[in-house]
Formats: structure tokens, C-alpha cells, sequence
């Protein structure tokens, strides 16, 4: 009996130290599960923390990107301004200098004159006139007394009337020599934000990884690609608009234009925007994008003459940032049409295009349909209007 009761005891020992056994290693294990958990909690916000830094490393250079894209169009326009004041001083200095001359030589002729008249003395037109021998003379020179008269009378109102023009031109002369000096001070402030923003851009990138380095420079590639066939929208219709010769179509003279296709919305407008994806397109919209199906009709706005076609873009469809195309400077394929009187319309990221450069079109008459070529993210219509070389908001011709 002993021996069972020993026996018993001794289970109930082993086994209640197996107990406290297994309920210290239990919560050791708690303990541990735990610390690992905000082990991985921490390494997690650090991730997300590094991710976000990323994040806005890349947003800044977007930014960046924007400023940069925008002072740049900025110093464009400033110096298209100044050099359009630099002739304008030329050709007002060239006036200036004429008008002098022309000034001078009638001041002259007066003098002479004054001259004439004062070596006469005290002999009147009167007196001429009484000591004619005849009927006839007298006539003859009360005649030339009157053209002498008027001569004078006409002189001195030329004299005056230069003397006016000339302050007229000075004046106006040292205006344009103002704004000139305000436009530099402009440009020149234009250029130090360039200079920072290139410069903030460089810090921001140098953070990047290389493969963030390498996208980023395909960015900035399809970018200037862009910029560049911009500026070639604008010096083509510059050239159209200083030609002498007009459109061989209808010659627009005001009025609205043709909506250029059936649109399901807007996508963007002119002006100011967010970069359509991946830091790639101008926040400063040179148009509007009308969203339509894939095959759309495009028709022109206005008659005139086809300038320009790019068609060789096959990438219709829509792209995202890792699927990029630059053909046409990211425009795809597009097409150009004068209008006369400096008005050219532009026709963009088209999936085809069924007119030809020179070819004569008439007003709602189909050019082109609506694709995603070039660097465009979903099918729609690029349509941009330009007036003497100069980008300007559509609506403001389609009466919306």
C-alpha cells in the first residue's frame, strides 16, 4: 500500500513538473512569436518608409520635370518676344533716321527761303504785284505769288507734321526699349530657375537606383523628343504663316470651327495639367484630347492644305509607362492643315490616315480615325490649333 502511494506521489511529481515544463517553454515561445512579429512589424515601416521616400524622390523629379518643361516654354516665348522687339526697334530706328533726313531737308529748303525773303527787305508781294508792266504780268506774277504762297504754307505744315512724327516714333521707340529691358530681366530670371530646377533635379536623381536612373533618362529622351517635334509644329506653321502665298483651299476669316470628331468626353484640356503617365508628356497641354472609340472619323475643322503628315507610327494601342512609344515625338501618327490667315490646325495619335501633303480638303471632310499611336495611354483624338507659329486653346474657335 505504501509502495502505491509512493508510486502515485511520484507521477503526480513528474507530472506537474512536466506541466510548469511545458507552460514556461509555451510562453517563451509567446515571447519570442511576439518579438519576431515587431521585428517584422519594423522592417515592414521601414519598407513602406523607403518606398514612400522613393516615391517622393520620383514625384519631385516629376515636379521638376514640370518646371523645368515649363521655363523652358517660358524662355521660348521670351526670346521669340525679344527678337520680335528687336526688330521692331530696327525698323522703328530705320523710320527715326528717315524721317530726320526728310525733316532736315525741308528745315533746310525754310531756311533757304527765310533767307530769300529777308534779302528782299521791305519789298512786299504788294509791291511786285503794283510795279507789273502789264495786265498780263501782273497776272503771270500774282500766279507765282500764289504758288510761292502755297509753297511756303505747305512746307511749314510738312516741317510740323515731321517734327510730330518724329517725337511720335521716338516716343514709341523708347517704349519698345523698356519692354525690351523688362523681357531681359525676365529671361534672365526664367533662366536661373531653369538653372535651379536642373540642378534640384540632379540631387533628386542621383538618389535613384540605376534602374530607376535608366527609366528616368528614357523619360527625359522622350520628353525633348516631344519638345522638339513641338517646336517643329510651331516653326512649319511660322513658315505658313510669313508665306506670301495663302492656302489653296478655303481661307478662314473668323467664325467656329468644326468640332474635329463624335467625342464620348474630354480628356484633357489646354493648358495646365498632370503628366498623362509616368512623368512622360507636357504639363503645359498644347491641346485637347477628345476620347472616341478606335476608328472614329476625324474630319477637318476648316478647308485648306495639308502641310504635314507623319505616318508611320504601327503601335496603336494604348501604352503605359514601361510600354513608351516615341514615334512621330510621342504624336503617333498625325497630320497638319493651313487654313490661311496664319491658322493651322493639328490632327494627332491617329490609327490612319487618308490625305496627303498638298492635297486640298474642305470643311467636315474625313482626314484621318481615331487610334493610340505614339505615347498615348487610351484611344483618343490630339487636336491643336495654332496661330502664327503660336500654341492657343481650341475652345476658344469651337464656340465651347
Amino acid at each position: 500500500m505504501t509502495k502505491k502511494i509512493i508510486s502515485v506521489i511520484t507521477m503526480l511529481v513528474v507530472l506537474s513538473m512536466s506541466v510548469i515544463t511545458f507552460a514556461a517553454t509555451a510562453s517563451e515561445l509567446t515571447e519570442k512569436k511576439n518579438e519576431l512579429q515587431d521585428q517584422i512589424d519594423e522592417n515592414e515601416e521601414k519598407i513602406n518608409s523607403i518606398d514612400n521616400e522613393v516615391d517622393s524622390v520620383l514625384t519631385e523629379i516629376e515636379q521638376l520635370d514640370s518646371e523645368i518643361m515649363a521655363n523652358e516654354e517660358e524662355i521660348e516665348t521670351l526670346n521669340a518676344e525679344l527678337t520680335s522687339l528687336n526688330n521692331e526697334i530696327d525698323t522703328l530706328e530705320t523710320k527715326i533716321e528717315e524721317e530726320q533726313a526728310k525733316y532736315d531737308e525741308q528745315y533746310d529748303t525754310l531756311c533757304k527761303r527765310l533767307v530769300a525773303q529777308y534779302k528782299m527787305g521791305n519789298t512786299s508781294y504788294l509791291d511786285v504785284l503794283l510795279n507789273s508792266k502789264s495786265l498780263s504780268d501782273f497776272i503771270s506774277k500774282y500766279y507765282i505769288i500764289g504758288k510761292i504762297a502755297d509753297y511756303d504754307t505747305k512746307l511749314l505744315e510738312q516741317i510740323d507734321e515731321q517734327k510730330t512724327a518724329i517725337e511720335t516714333s521716338k516716343s514709341e521707340l523708347e517704349t519698345k526699349q523698356s519692354e525690351l529691358s523688362e523681357k531681359q530681366a525676365q529671361l534672365k530670371t526664367e533662366e536661373l530657375r531653369l538653372s535651379n530646377a536642373k540642378a534640384n533635379k540632379n540631387k533628386y536623381v542621383s538618389q535613384l537606383t540605376d534602374e530607376q536612373k535608366a527609366l528616368q533618362e528614357q523619360i527625359d529622351k522622350y520628353n525633348e523628343e516631344m519638345q522638339a517635334v513641338e517646336k517643329e509644329f510651331q516653326e512649319l506653321a511660322r513658315q505658313v504663316a510669313s508665306s506670301s502665298s495663302s492656302s489653296s483651299g478655303a481661307v478662314y476669316t473668323g467664325g467656329e470651327l468644326e468640332v474635329p470628331c463624335n467625342y464620348t468626353r474630354i480628356s484633357s484640356y489646354f493648358g495646365g495639367r498632370s503628366s498623362p503617365g509616368g512623368g512622360v508628356g507636357s504639363t503645359n497641354h498644347k491641346g485637347i484630347d477628345f476620347a472616341a472609340p478606335h476608328g472614329t472619323a476625324i474630319i477637318a475643322a476648316e478647308g485648306g492644305t495639308v502641310i504635314k503628315v507623319s505616318n508611320t507610327c504601327s503601335h496603336d494601342y494604348g501604352k503605359t509607362p514601361s510600354t513608351r512609344c516615341g514615334c512621330g515625338g510621342g504624336y503617333g501618327n498625325y497630320l497638319m492643315i493651313s487654313h490661311g490667315n496664319g491658322l493651322v490646325t493639328l490632327y494627332a495619335h491617329c490609327a490612319s490616315i487618308s490625305v496627303s501633303v498638298g492635297q486640298t480638303v474642305s470643311r467636315g471632310q474625313q482626314i484621318a480615325t481615331v487610334g493610340s499611336t505614339g505615347y498615348s495611354t487610351g484611344n483618343h483624338l490630339h487636336f491643336g490649333v495654332l496661330l502664327n507659329g503660336t500654341y492657343v486653346n481650341p475652345m476658344s474657335y469651337l464656340g465651347n
